[in-house]
Formats: C-alpha cells, sequence, structure tokens
C-alpha cells in the first residue's frame, strides 16, 4: 500500500558516507543534521523580525492556518482524528503543544531578546519533557533529572540577571515567565500526544494539532489583539511576510520533515540534540543582526542551560552482562 503522503518522505539513506578519517564519517543524515539545526536556529531571528510589526498572537494564526491549510490537503484522515472517540485528547494535546506554546513564546519574545529566547525555550525543554513523563509515569526518575532542573534554573537565573540581559522592568519579567510558560506548555502537550501516536500516524497527529492550532490561535488573536485591516496589510509588508514564509515552509515543512527522518534513523533523543546547536545560532545572529547583547550573562547562562539539557536527554548506558 502506497504511503498517503509521499511529499514529506526521504527515502533512506543507500548511498556510500563520505568518509573524513578512521573514526569518523560524514553522511547525508548529518548534513541533513546540521541543515536543520541552522534552520530552526533562524527561526528566532525570522520571528523577532516580524514581530516587529504584526501582533504575536496574529502572526501565529498566520502560520498555522498556511500550515493547517497545506496538511489538510496533503496528509489523510485528519478530519477522523479530530472527530473520532479521542478527539478530546487531540484537542487538548493540540492547544498546549501549538496555541499555548506559541502564544505565550511570540508574546514574550516582542521584549526579550531573540538569542535569549531561543536558549531558554530549547535548553528548558528537554528538562520539562523529562519532567512531565516522570509524573505521568513515561519515565523514571534519576538523579540526572533532578541535577537538570537545579542547573536549568541556575542558567535562567544568570541569563536575565543585571541590565546585560534585562532592562529589569515589569514587562520584561512577564515576558520571561512567558517563554518559559511556553516550554511548559508544550513538554505538557508532548508528554499527553505520545500515547496519541500508537493510534495515529506522526503526520494525522501533527496535521490535526496544526488544525486545532489555526482556529485557536485565530480566536485568542480577534479576542486580544487589535486586529483591522491594517495588521493584514502590515503582515504583507515584505519582513513579515518574509518571516512567515520562512517559518511555514523551512521551519515547518523542511526542517520538520528532516527531525522525522532523523527519528527514524537515530531514534528521538540523537535526533534531538539540535536544541544544542540551534541556540548558538539564534545567540550569533541575535546579536549580530539585531545587536543583540551577548555578554558573559548570555555566555554562561546560556551554556549551563544546554549543560542541563544535556544531562536531561542522556540515556544511560546499557549494562555490560558478566562474563
Amino acid at each position: 500500500m502506497s504511503r498517503p503522503f509521499t511529499f514529506w518522505s526521504f527515502p533512506r539513506q543507500e548511498e556510500g558516507p563520505v568518509s573524513t578519517g578512521k573514526s569518523f564519517r560524514v553522511t547525508l543524515d548529518h548534513l541533513l543534521f546540521a541543515v536543520m539545526s541552522l534552520i530552526w536556529g533562524v527561526t528566532w531571528l525570522a520571528t523577532k523580525l516580524a514581530l516587529a510589526s504584526v501582533p504575536p498572537i496574529f502572526f501565529g494564526a498566520a502560520r498555522y492556518l498556511l500550515v493547517a491549510a497545506v496538511l489538510l490537503v496533503a496528509v489523510r484522515g485528519v478530519l477522523g482524528v479530530l472527530t473520532g472517540p479521542l478527539a478530546g485528547r487531540v484537542i487538548l494535546s493540540g492547544v498546549l503543544v501549538n496555541v499555548g506554546t506559541y502564544a505565550l513564546l511570540y508574546w514574550g519574545m516582542q521584549f526579550v531578546a531573540s538569542g535569549v529566547a531561543g536558549v531558554v525555550n530549547m535548553s528548558m525543554n528537554p528538562v520539562f519533557l523529562f519532567g512531565f513523563a516522570i509524573l505521568l509515569g513515561q519515565e523514571r526518575a534519576s538523579w540526572r533529572h533532578l541535577m537538570a532542573l537545579v542547573l536549568g534554573i541556575a542558567g535562567l537565573v544568570i541569563l536575565f540577571s543585571g541590565k546585560a540581559s534585562f532592562t529589569g522592568s515589569e514587562i520584561e519579567l512577564w515576558a520571561a515567565a512567558a517563554i518559559v510558560g511556553a516550554s511548559v506548555s508544550y513538554s505538557l502537550g508532548s508528554v499527553l500526544s505520545r500515547p496519541l501516536l500508537e493510534k495515529f500516524t506522526p503526520f494525522q497527529l501533527t496535521a490535526a494539532q496544526g488544525v486545532v492550532a489555526a482556529i485557536g490561535m485565530s480566536i485568542l488573536s480577534l479576542a486580544l489583539e487589535p486586529v483591522s485591516g491594517a495588521t493584514f496589510a502590515a503582515q504583507m509588508l515584505p519582513l513579515p511576510l518574509a518571516g512567515l514564509l520562512f517559518m511555514v515552509f523551512f521551519g515547518t515543512f523542511i526542517a520538520y520533515t528532516i527531525f522525522l527522518r532523523l527519528v527514524r534513523e537515530w531514534g528521538a533523543p540523537r535526533a534531538g540534540l539540535y536544541s544544542f546547536v540551534s541556540p548558538v545560532v539564534a545567540l550569533i545572529l541575535g546579536a549580530a543582526v539585531l545587536g543583540e547583547p551577548l555578554t558573559w550573562r548570555e555566555i554562561t547562562g546560556a551554556a549551563i542551560m544546554l549543560a542541563a539539557a544535556a544531562i536531561a536527554i542522556a540515556r544511560r548506558p546499557p549494562d555490560v552482562p558478566a562474563a
């Protein structure tokens, strides 16, 4: 039987790897990993530039309206996912993974540097993912998870301490809390999504959650933001439009497709190592393009938070059987 959505599917790697030495070989998957990490690092800059002209939730709604429109055509069975016996759980997961995540994240990014937002979000996700997985019985607690949480909090304190990263205004404190809240919402929604993948394909669930996001963020934007004809006109300006198209076609369709291939070939923990590469790209681009601060606080806080993420996703090596 043919796959329902072949546009997304990379063929398995058949060609030989490019050898660069005796102990390491660069394969197509390594190159794809680099492309994915670079794209997801650039998305923070693209979003920041777009948010300078359009309201944050409106931008998220526009993004997911485009994504949902494509996925509804390309992926079979989406409406069945949204109307079947598990519809309530699917909608809840979509609200958490997409609506709550990007409403909070995009709002917070108006007041926090794009590179800092990228570091906080990408490094806190693995920590909270394991935390909720432990609470819901999907993972076992260990000293690694406690250490990751402590380091993550320490990194946040350093990253947002002093005037190098913050001016100390109340709105910036709320923005920082919103970005952390976005990681909480995403992580809880992701953990709740895990059992649903036993019933639906990843693309069916992604498409259904995208539809939930398009509807939910549109309602939120109309309720909370001053949306008018001028808002739509602003979205069509060169920078906001370029940011939106980059997020949809590069950030979602290309990078996420690569991610799913790497999950298949490498497994989720190894594929998730982009969390250590993309924030570095975001910090460098934010400093180079937008003149965002890159002081010892940003560097030290980012390093500590990335270490927390590394500890959170590290796998305990298997026991060696006795001879």
